[in-house]
């Protein structure tokens, strides 16, 4: 198979889809009849898009060299706890996990969509444009969304935190709550939100702020009046009766996953022996979609005597499978859509 006549250069973290389909409209093909192109030159019916050899086609077409989208995939690692690394917060080429595919900016593909799996949110710097899905607009009051965007490609990826992972839909269903009884909430631009989200993100997932959310020697209400404290100092909204319902929610399912870190046996069968911290609370937040509770570093103050039965760990391999991006989906407070972009913030 040859190269096709016009060339397009790859965004930093494109998938191999997307870059398929910018270059298809650079040669002005139909993107369906040229995935059907490569499937009969591999002589196969059916075959994945994520398949090594599907990818092999794409770098031929695009005229790239073999193995491109594969040696660019390594720079965008999620920083993750696995038992390659004893559980410590790094990047494993083992584990081998990126994090989900989000719309890239208009500006930076040259119009075509496409979708990146690299390090970042829904505003481009570079730019100055909003973009996520199918919106794609200019920003005008930049501050605030250059620091946010700054904080979430920054420190917070540096925290294993990108907005597939499960901390931004908790964050965003919390500043949500904390403004529900504005009369102006459904005018609030994606902008504002996206800022107030990160803001209440880079506070969370602090260690000692996440500890303190889960701790069981600390009071619940005591928590829930915390929680509810900062989300309304990041958000600048109000305390409401469903931000109330949220926080105490949160603050349960975190007490109760610190709960199954603490007294979680090493396997199913062990009955003295327990497993270690850090990978106990990765195993309990997995379970209970504890989302910051994998921030905990250190147990805190323990409670004197269990008094439930808690199940055992699995072994180290499952556990380092556990957290990926989308793993907390069906946490039941993540049904949040950041508002359609529809005026500057």
């Amino acid at each position: 198979m040859r190269s096709l006549p016009c060339k397009v250069v790859p965004l930093p973290g494109e998938t191999s889809t997307g870059y398929l389909g910018r270059l298809a409209d650079a040669n002005a093909l139909d993107i369906t009849s040229l995935v059907h192109h490569i499937s009969r030159e591999l002589r196969v019916k059916n075959l994945s898009v994520a398949n090594p050899r599907f990818t092999l086609m794409t770098e031929v077409l695009g005229g790239l060299a073999q193995g491109h989208f594969a040696r660019d995939r390594p720079r965008f690692l999620l920083y993750r706890r696995c038992h390659h690394a004893g559980w410590r917060l790094q990047r494993c080429a083992q584990c081998d996990v990126v994090d989900g595919a989000r719309a890239a900016c208009m500006v930076c593909s040259n119009g075509s969509p496409t979708q990146v799996f690299s390090r970042g949110g829904r505003y481009c710097v570079r730019h100055r444009r909003w973009h996520s899905d199918s919106e794609d607009e200019l920003i005008v009051d930049v501050r605030d969304c250059v620091r946010a965007e700054q904080a979430l490609s920054g420190r917070l990826w540096s925290r294993g935190v990108t907005m597939h992972t499960g901390e931004f839909d908790l964050a965003a269903r919390l500043i949500c709550d904390s403004w529900c009884e504005h009369p102006v909430a459904g005018q609030r631009v994606a902008g504002r939100l996206y800022v107030a989200i990160v803001d209440l993100l880079v506070t969370l997932t602090h260690p000692d702020v996440a500890l303190t959310m889960a701790a069981l020697a600390e009071s619940q209400r005591r928590q829930v009046e915390g929680l509810i404290g900062l989300v309304v100092g990041a958000g600048r909204g109000s305390r409401t009766p469903e931000l109330e319902d949220t926080a105490i929610r949160v603050i349960r399912v975190h007490r109760a996953a610190m709960y199954e870190a603490l007294w979680m046996p090493k396997s199913n069968k062990a009955t003295i022996s327990r497993a270690p911290f850090e990978k106990a609370i990765a195993e309990a937040s997995f379970r209970a979609k504890a989302v910051f509770l994998r921030h905990v570093t250190r147990s805190g103050r323990r409670d004197a005597f269990g008094s439930r039965a808690v199940r055992g760990a699995p072994s180290s391999r499952v556990v380092s499978r556990r957290i990926v991006p989308g793993w907390a989906d069906n946490a039941p407070w993540n049904a949040v859509v950041i508002p359609a972009q529809s005026a500057a913030p």
